[in-house]
């Protein structure tokens, strides 16, 4: 089975998006953009400032992406933001973003007509990541999170699931059955995510059809899609420039807030800040609470994620070494401190910290799911923390590389189907 990422939409969408970014009128309104956000509080600390133009381009790439996929008569499933560069159908993409996007995820996008009827078809590997499929009215310029109006999540799809782990979702105004997501009149993005336990796992297949194709459609010209990115630009990058203010309160650093419900009842998050000096750590331990995914990462101030390939910004649940009483430990430090569960600042004395719970059993402890956030001196870390020697470090960095590299692979992920 060939990489499920690696499909002729993507490559269409990726070049169509990159074109738009290099156009001198798209690129006089990231200008524009950039001009409003020299006067945002995070341009004034040092990581913030260093970290503007790479934000904004990741905002503006995604922004790209989803115009180059809008087209409800003739949707596509597309992935998009998705933080790391990629190297693939032979050119660069530099990284699409949001906010605190999860190197565990794999989010593709199909815009629909909520008036429409469309069948999204799935199939499953032997050993899926934990997976959704959520709908959402589409707030207006796509500046937004959208308003949650159904969703599915693995669990919930693998009874109905034939042999070869196929099954067909619907989509449509009137009302269905099990397999049915019943939408609203207006424009509506369906997304499916595959959050991976362990980066050994194959996302799902996804397709879409349009079960009542509208009459005489025609394409889009790049003309007309540029125009839209322009259009929808201030309102993006203003949103998702002012995200980090609010989602959470802008809490004091080094605690953690939460854990919060995800809208559509399919998971859980709790974030914070972390503000850190060359010698200490914030310590986090948690505990999964029986979850089928879990995972932790940092941001910048702008809650743009580090590249996860060749350094330790994130790690979910196959990658960590938990504790005897079966939490686990992680230490958020720029420095190495020997730590099994090191999460890696990449440099950064300022940014956000999250974790997110998966595909978790009913009736969790809530107050259980986070044990404990302090901060503390580097060479006051208990010694009961898991550690790791040096030879140790060079295994999880090559072992993650090799996986990480999977996901622009023609080949992907081997899979037994």
């Amino acid at each position: 089975m060939s990489n499920p990422l690696h499909t002729p939409d993507q490559a269409a969408a990726e070049r169509m998006a990159l074109g738009l970014i290099e156009r001198a009128d798209v690129r006089a309104a990231r200008e524009a953009a950039r001009r409003d956000m020299r006067g945002d509080p995070a341009a004034s600390l040092p990581d913030g400032a260093l970290s503007l133009d790479r934000a904004l381009d990741q905002w503006v790439l995604a922004l790209a992406m989803r115009e180059a996929n809008g087209d409800t008569a003739a949707p596509c499933v597309v992935w998009n933001v998705s933080n790391p560069p990629r190297h693939w159908f032979g050119h660069s993409f530099g990284g699409a973003a949001v906010a605190v996007d999860n190197p565990d995820n794999f989010n593709r996008e199909i815009p629909i007509d909520g008036a429409g009827r469309y069948a999204i078809g799935i199939r499953f590997s032997e050993d899926p990541p934990q997976f959704s499929v959520v709908i959402e009215m589409e707030p207006d310029h796509h500046a937004g999170l959208g308003r949650n109006i159904g969703a599915l999540t693995l669990q919930q799809l693998l009874p109905h699931c034939d042999a070869q782990r196929r099954v067909t979702v619907t989509v449509g105004p009137d009302a269905g059955g099990a397999l049915h997501l019943q939408c609203q009149p207006g424009r509506i993005q369906i997304y499916t995510r595959d959050s991976q336990a362990d980066w050994n796992q194959r996302p799902a297949e996804v397709t879409v059809r349009r079960l009542d194709p509208a009459a005489g459609w025609q394409p889009r010209g790049e003309d007309e899609i540029a125009a839209a990115v322009i259009a929808d630009m201030p309102a993006w990058v203003r949103f998702w420039r002012g995200f980090k203010d609010d989602f959470l309160g802008y809490p004091e650093p080094n605690r953690l807030v939460g854990p919060n419900g995800r809208d559509g009842n399919w998971g859980y998050l709790a974030g914070g800040r972390f503000a850190l000096a060359d010698d200490e750590a914030v310590l986090v331990t948690l505990d999964s609470a029986g979850s089928y995914y879990t995972g932790f990462q940092i941001t910048d101030p702008w809650t743009i994620a580090p590249d996860p390939m060749h350094r330790l910004a994130s790690l979910n649940k196959s990658q960590v070494v938990p504790n005897a009483d079966g939490t686990v430990t992680y230490a958020v430090a720029l420095a190495d401190p020997g730590v099994a569960n090191w999460i890696d600042t990449c440099g950064l004395h300022q940014g956000w910290m999250l974790t997110r719970w998966q595909g978790v059993p009913a009736g969790p402890a809530l107050d259980r799911m986070i044990r404990e956030v302090r901060l503390v001196k580097l060479d006051a870390i208990p010694p009961a923390v898991p550690r790791i020697d040096l030879n140790g470090r060079r295994r999880q960095a090559d072992e993650r590389a090799r996986a990480f590299a999977k996901r622009t692979s023609v080949k992907g992920w081997t899979d037994a189907a």
